[in-house]
């Protein structure tokens, strides 16, 4: 079952939507569908710890609560500050380089699982600037990998969608 990581402007508009279902934006609509849709199939959802802690300052609001039982902070594995420096040479700002390494060497608290089958953002300039450099990028990642010991040889480049490309 595919394992998904949400940017945390996915995460924020989910808690937004949540926390008032009468008044929602698109983007808010959509990103609540698509994270009520993972948690009835049961599958592994993530967020960055950047995002649990601004999440956090909202904990007084139930829909928070509600939100984190879903969700796990990923954290960072090995090599993931040396791939990020690499993605940051075709034009990633120093947060979308993180989000892209963490998902390709992202782990979870027991350390059993390496990076994630999809990242969800609705950051167009990320995922467009995503889509230009993929074959680059996954050319780059296999090169760096062959030298790595298993686990971290098989580390691979996750997909990335937007919201609206899951309805």
């Amino acid at each position: 079952m595919p394992t998904y990581l949400l940017d945390k402007n996915v995460a924020r508009r989910i808690i937004q939507a949540l926390n008032d279902l009468d008044n929602m934006f698109l983007e808010q609509e959509l990103a609540l569908k698509i994270w009520q849709r993972l948690v009835k199939d049961n599958h592994h959802i993530f967020i960055t710890y950047s995002a649990v802690n601004i999440i956090l300052h909202f904990s007084y609001i139930p829909a928070v609560q509600c939100f984190l039982k879903t969700v796990e902070p990923i954290k960072k594995g090995r090599y993931l500050k040396r791939w990020a420096s690499r993605i940051r040479k075709y034009n990633f700002t120093r947060e979308d380089a993180i989000i892209l390494a963490l998902g390709t060497y992202g782990t979870n608290a027991r350390n059993d699982m390496l990076g994630v089958d999809i990242i969800i953002t609705l950051d167009k300039p990320f995922s467009r600037n995503f889509e230009t450099h993929y074959l680059t990028l996954e050319t780059r990642l296999i090169a760096m990998t062959k030298q790595l010991k298993l686990p971290y040889r098989l580390a691979t480049l996750p997909d990335m969608i937007h919201p609206k490309d899951m309805e």
